[in-house]
Protein backbone atom coordinates (compact mmCIF):
# COMPACT_ATOMS: atom_id res chain seq x y z
CA UNK A 1 0.00 0.00 0.00
CA UNK A 2 0.95 3.66 -0.26
CA UNK A 3 1.24 5.04 3.28
CA UNK A 4 0.54 8.73 3.87
CA UNK A 5 0.13 8.99 7.67
CA UNK A 6 0.54 7.05 10.90
CA UNK A 7 -1.12 7.45 14.33
CA UNK A 8 -0.28 5.86 17.69
CA UNK A 9 -1.81 5.43 21.14
CA UNK A 10 -0.66 3.70 24.30
CA UNK A 11 -2.08 0.44 25.61
CA UNK A 12 -5.69 0.92 26.67
CA UNK A 13 -6.22 2.01 30.30
CA UNK A 14 -2.63 1.47 31.39
CA UNK A 15 0.65 3.24 32.08
CA UNK A 16 2.22 1.75 28.95
CA UNK A 17 3.00 3.94 25.95
CA UNK A 18 5.82 4.79 23.54
CA UNK A 19 7.17 8.34 23.52
CA UNK A 20 9.49 8.08 20.51
CA UNK A 21 9.91 5.56 17.70
CA UNK A 22 11.38 4.95 14.25
CA UNK A 23 9.51 3.62 11.23
CA UNK A 24 10.94 0.93 8.93
CA UNK A 25 9.32 -0.42 5.79
CA UNK A 26 9.83 -3.23 3.29
CA UNK A 27 8.17 -4.88 0.30
CA UNK A 28 9.68 -8.31 0.99
CA UNK A 29 9.73 -8.59 4.80
CA UNK A 30 13.48 -9.25 4.67
CA UNK A 31 15.22 -6.02 3.68
CA UNK A 32 14.11 -3.06 5.79
CA UNK A 33 14.59 0.62 5.05
CA UNK A 34 14.24 3.37 7.68
CA UNK A 35 11.98 6.31 6.94
CA UNK A 36 13.94 9.48 6.13
CA UNK A 37 12.89 13.08 6.47
CA UNK A 38 14.98 16.21 5.94
CA UNK A 39 17.86 13.97 4.88
CA UNK A 40 18.00 12.05 8.19
CA UNK A 41 16.63 8.82 9.65
CA UNK A 42 13.53 10.21 11.31
CA UNK A 43 12.46 9.73 14.94
CA UNK A 44 8.72 10.25 15.45
CA UNK A 45 7.37 11.75 18.66
CA UNK A 46 4.92 9.37 20.31
CA UNK A 47 2.51 9.52 23.22
CA UNK A 48 2.52 11.06 26.69
CA UNK A 49 -0.41 8.98 27.99
CA UNK A 50 -2.34 5.87 27.03
CA UNK A 51 -5.45 7.45 25.50
CA UNK A 52 -4.51 10.47 23.34
CA UNK A 53 -3.76 9.71 19.69
CA UNK A 54 -0.74 11.32 18.02
CA UNK A 55 -0.87 11.43 14.22
CA UNK A 56 1.97 12.23 11.83
CA UNK A 57 1.51 13.03 8.14
CA UNK A 58 4.44 11.59 6.21
CA UNK A 59 6.31 14.33 4.39
CA UNK A 60 7.42 11.69 1.91
CA UNK A 61 4.82 8.99 1.30
CA UNK A 62 6.12 5.42 1.21
CA UNK A 63 5.10 2.32 -0.74
CA UNK A 64 5.41 -0.90 1.26
CA UNK A 65 3.87 -4.27 2.10
CA UNK A 66 5.34 -4.43 5.61
CA UNK A 67 5.86 -1.82 8.35
CA UNK A 68 7.92 -2.09 11.52
CA UNK A 69 8.05 0.36 14.44
CA UNK A 70 11.16 0.48 16.62
CA UNK A 71 10.51 2.02 20.09
CA UNK A 72 13.26 4.41 21.17
CA UNK A 73 11.76 5.78 24.39
CA UNK A 74 8.70 4.84 26.44
CA UNK A 75 6.74 5.54 29.61
CA UNK A 76 8.76 5.81 32.80
CA UNK A 77 5.66 4.73 34.71
CA UNK A 78 5.16 1.46 32.85
CA UNK A 79 6.40 -0.44 29.82
CA UNK A 80 6.30 -0.19 26.03
CA UNK A 81 2.70 -0.03 24.87
CA UNK A 82 1.40 0.73 21.39
CA UNK A 83 -1.76 0.86 19.33
CA UNK A 84 -1.23 1.91 15.75
CA UNK A 85 -3.34 3.09 12.83
CA UNK A 86 -1.96 3.45 9.31
CA UNK A 87 -3.48 5.74 6.66
CA UNK A 88 -3.06 5.34 2.93
CA UNK A 89 -4.44 3.55 -0.10
CA UNK A 90 -3.86 0.43 -2.16
CA UNK A 91 -1.09 0.73 -4.72
CA UNK A 92 -1.00 -1.18 -8.01
CA UNK A 93 2.46 -1.55 -9.51
CA UNK A 94 3.05 -1.68 -13.22
CA UNK A 95 6.50 -3.23 -13.23
CA UNK A 96 8.75 -4.52 -15.95
CA UNK A 97 11.66 -6.85 -15.38
CA UNK A 98 15.02 -6.93 -17.10
CA UNK A 99 13.87 -9.31 -19.81
CA UNK A 100 11.02 -6.98 -20.87
CA UNK A 101 13.20 -4.62 -22.89
CA UNK A 102 11.57 -1.28 -23.57
CA UNK A 103 12.32 0.78 -26.65
CA UNK A 104 10.63 4.03 -27.53
CA UNK A 105 10.94 3.95 -31.31
CA UNK A 106 11.23 7.30 -33.04
CA UNK A 107 9.50 7.70 -36.39
CA UNK A 108 11.46 10.83 -37.19
CA UNK A 109 14.42 12.72 -35.83
CA UNK A 110 13.79 14.55 -32.57
CA UNK A 111 15.25 17.93 -31.76
CA UNK A 112 14.17 18.52 -28.19
CA UNK A 113 14.53 21.73 -26.22
CA UNK A 114 13.10 20.17 -23.06
CA UNK A 115 12.65 16.72 -21.54
CA UNK A 116 10.91 15.23 -18.52
CA UNK A 117 11.86 11.65 -17.66
CA UNK A 118 10.57 9.90 -14.53
CA UNK A 119 10.85 6.32 -13.30
CA UNK A 120 11.27 4.11 -10.25
CA UNK A 121 13.69 1.21 -9.98
CA UNK A 122 15.00 -1.39 -7.57
CA UNK A 123 17.90 -3.78 -7.98
CA UNK A 124 20.53 -5.76 -6.12
CA UNK A 125 23.12 -5.03 -8.84
CA UNK A 126 25.62 -2.18 -8.60
CA UNK A 127 26.04 -1.71 -12.38
CA UNK A 128 23.58 -1.36 -15.24
CA UNK A 129 22.27 1.00 -17.92
CA UNK A 130 18.78 2.25 -17.05
CA UNK A 131 18.22 4.62 -19.97
CA UNK A 132 20.09 5.50 -23.16
CA UNK A 133 19.48 7.59 -26.26
CA UNK A 134 21.83 9.01 -28.90
CA UNK A 135 21.95 10.89 -32.19
CA UNK A 136 24.11 10.92 -35.32
CA UNK A 137 25.58 14.33 -34.45
CA UNK A 138 27.05 13.01 -31.21
CA UNK A 139 24.28 14.04 -28.80
CA UNK A 140 23.36 11.49 -26.14
CA UNK A 141 21.75 10.95 -22.76
CA UNK A 142 22.56 7.98 -20.51
CA UNK A 143 21.35 7.13 -17.02
CA UNK A 144 23.11 4.20 -15.38
CA UNK A 145 24.17 2.63 -12.13
CA UNK A 146 27.90 2.83 -11.57
CA UNK A 147 29.32 1.38 -8.33
CA UNK A 148 25.80 1.54 -6.83
CA UNK A 149 25.60 5.28 -7.56
CA UNK A 150 23.38 6.92 -10.15
CA UNK A 151 25.28 8.50 -13.04
CA UNK A 152 23.65 10.86 -15.56
CA UNK A 153 25.64 11.69 -18.71
CA UNK A 154 24.32 14.15 -21.26
CA UNK A 155 25.78 15.85 -24.31
CA UNK A 156 23.91 18.51 -26.29
CA UNK A 157 27.00 19.25 -28.40
CA UNK A 158 30.01 21.52 -27.80
CA UNK A 159 30.30 24.42 -30.23
CA UNK A 160 30.49 24.73 -33.99
CA UNK A 161 34.31 24.92 -33.95
CA UNK A 162 34.80 21.88 -31.72
CA UNK A 163 36.87 23.81 -29.19
CA UNK A 164 34.28 23.33 -26.42
CA UNK A 165 33.16 19.85 -25.36
CA UNK A 166 29.53 19.25 -24.48
CA UNK A 167 29.92 16.15 -22.30
CA UNK A 168 28.41 16.64 -18.83
CA UNK A 169 28.46 14.02 -16.08
CA UNK A 170 26.68 14.18 -12.70
CA UNK A 171 26.57 11.52 -9.97
CA UNK A 172 24.10 11.23 -7.10
CA UNK A 173 23.16 8.77 -4.36
CA UNK A 174 24.97 5.73 -3.00
CA UNK A 175 24.23 2.12 -2.04
CA UNK A 176 21.42 2.02 -4.60
CA UNK A 177 21.80 -1.76 -4.95
CA UNK A 178 19.81 -2.23 -1.72
CA UNK A 179 16.79 -3.83 -3.47
CA UNK A 180 14.53 -0.96 -2.38
CA UNK A 181 12.53 1.29 -4.68
CA UNK A 182 14.18 4.56 -5.72
CA UNK A 183 12.53 7.41 -7.61
CA UNK A 184 14.29 9.37 -10.36
CA UNK A 185 13.18 12.51 -12.20
CA UNK A 186 15.21 14.29 -14.90
CA UNK A 187 13.88 17.69 -15.99
CA UNK A 188 15.74 19.60 -18.69
CA UNK A 189 14.98 22.96 -20.26
CA UNK A 190 17.67 23.99 -22.73
CA UNK A 191 20.94 23.58 -20.80
CA UNK A 192 19.38 23.74 -17.34
CA UNK A 193 18.80 20.36 -15.67
CA UNK A 194 17.14 19.25 -12.43
CA UNK A 195 18.31 15.75 -11.47
CA UNK A 196 16.23 14.32 -8.61
CA UNK A 197 16.80 11.06 -6.73
CA UNK A 198 14.37 10.22 -3.92
CA UNK A 199 13.34 13.91 -3.70
CA UNK A 200 16.91 15.18 -3.37
CA UNK A 201 17.54 17.50 -6.34
CA UNK A 202 20.78 18.57 -7.99
CA UNK A 203 20.62 21.59 -10.28
CA UNK A 204 23.26 21.90 -12.99
CA UNK A 205 23.92 23.41 -16.39
CA UNK A 206 25.25 21.34 -19.27
CA UNK A 207 28.57 22.13 -20.95
CA UNK A 208 28.74 23.42 -24.50
CA UNK A 209 26.73 26.06 -26.34
CA UNK A 210 23.72 24.15 -27.72
CA UNK A 211 20.23 23.88 -26.23
CA UNK A 212 18.67 20.96 -28.11
CA UNK A 213 19.02 17.21 -27.57
CA UNK A 214 19.15 15.71 -31.07
CA UNK A 215 18.11 12.05 -31.04
CA UNK A 216 18.04 10.05 -34.27
CA UNK A 217 17.68 6.57 -32.80
CA UNK A 218 15.48 4.90 -30.21
CA UNK A 219 15.48 5.90 -26.58
CA UNK A 220 15.89 2.64 -24.68
CA UNK A 221 14.99 1.71 -21.11
CA UNK A 222 16.66 -1.23 -19.37
CA UNK A 223 19.75 -1.47 -21.53
CA UNK A 224 21.50 -0.39 -24.70
CA UNK A 225 20.42 -1.75 -28.09
CA UNK A 226 23.20 -3.25 -30.16
CA UNK A 227 24.72 -0.62 -32.45
CA UNK A 228 28.28 -1.87 -32.94
CA UNK A 229 29.63 1.34 -31.41
CA UNK A 230 32.34 1.32 -28.71
CA UNK A 231 30.09 3.30 -26.35
CA UNK A 232 28.13 0.17 -25.42
CA UNK A 233 31.05 -2.23 -25.03
CA UNK A 234 31.60 -3.39 -21.45
CA UNK A 235 28.45 -1.75 -20.11
CA UNK A 236 25.97 -3.99 -18.37
CA UNK A 237 22.25 -3.91 -19.00
CA UNK A 238 20.01 -3.16 -16.05
CA UNK A 239 18.95 -6.21 -14.05
CA UNK A 240 16.05 -5.55 -11.71
CA UNK A 241 12.61 -3.94 -11.72
CA UNK A 242 11.33 -0.65 -13.07
CA UNK A 243 7.92 0.96 -12.79
CA UNK A 244 6.10 4.26 -13.40
CA UNK A 245 8.29 5.04 -16.43
CA UNK A 246 7.22 8.29 -18.08
CA UNK A 247 8.93 10.09 -20.95
CA UNK A 248 7.61 13.50 -22.00
CA UNK A 249 4.07 12.56 -21.04
CA UNK A 250 4.11 8.99 -22.42
CA UNK A 251 3.52 6.13 -19.97
CA UNK A 252 6.24 3.75 -21.15
CA UNK A 253 5.38 1.03 -18.63
CA UNK A 254 1.82 0.85 -19.92
CA UNK A 255 2.96 0.85 -23.55
CA UNK A 256 5.36 -2.01 -22.83
CA UNK A 257 2.63 -4.07 -21.16
CA UNK A 258 0.33 -3.51 -24.15
CA UNK A 259 3.25 -4.41 -26.47
CA UNK A 260 3.11 -1.06 -28.26
CA UNK A 261 6.91 -0.71 -28.28
CA UNK A 262 9.40 -2.16 -30.74
CA UNK A 263 12.07 -4.47 -29.31
CA UNK A 264 13.45 -5.72 -32.62
CA UNK A 265 16.64 -3.66 -32.33
CA UNK A 266 17.97 -5.99 -29.64
CA UNK A 267 20.19 -8.78 -30.90
CA UNK A 268 19.90 -10.74 -27.66
CA UNK A 269 18.03 -10.76 -24.38
CA UNK A 270 19.28 -12.07 -21.06
CA UNK A 271 16.30 -13.61 -19.28
CA UNK A 272 17.25 -12.99 -15.67
CA UNK A 273 14.39 -12.00 -13.38
CA UNK A 274 14.35 -10.28 -10.03
CA UNK A 275 11.04 -10.88 -8.26
CA UNK A 276 8.76 -7.88 -8.62
CA UNK A 277 5.49 -8.05 -6.65
CA UNK A 278 2.62 -6.69 -8.71
CA UNK A 279 0.51 -5.55 -5.78
CA UNK A 280 1.90 -3.89 -2.69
Amino acid sequence: MQVSAIATQGRYSSSDWTTQYRLLYSDTGRNWKPYHQDGNIWAFSGNSNSESAVRHELQQGIVARFLRLIPLEWSEEGRIGLRIEVYGCSYLLQTITQSHWCLLTQVKKMKLIKDVIALRFKTSESEGVILHGEGQQGDYITLELRKAKLLLQINLGGNQYGSILGHTSVTTGSLLDDNHWHSVVIERYRRNVNFTLDRHTQHFRTNGEFDHLDLDYELSFGGMPYSGKPVGIGRKNFKGCMESINYNGDNITDLARRKKLDTSSFVRKIHTHLFCPLLL
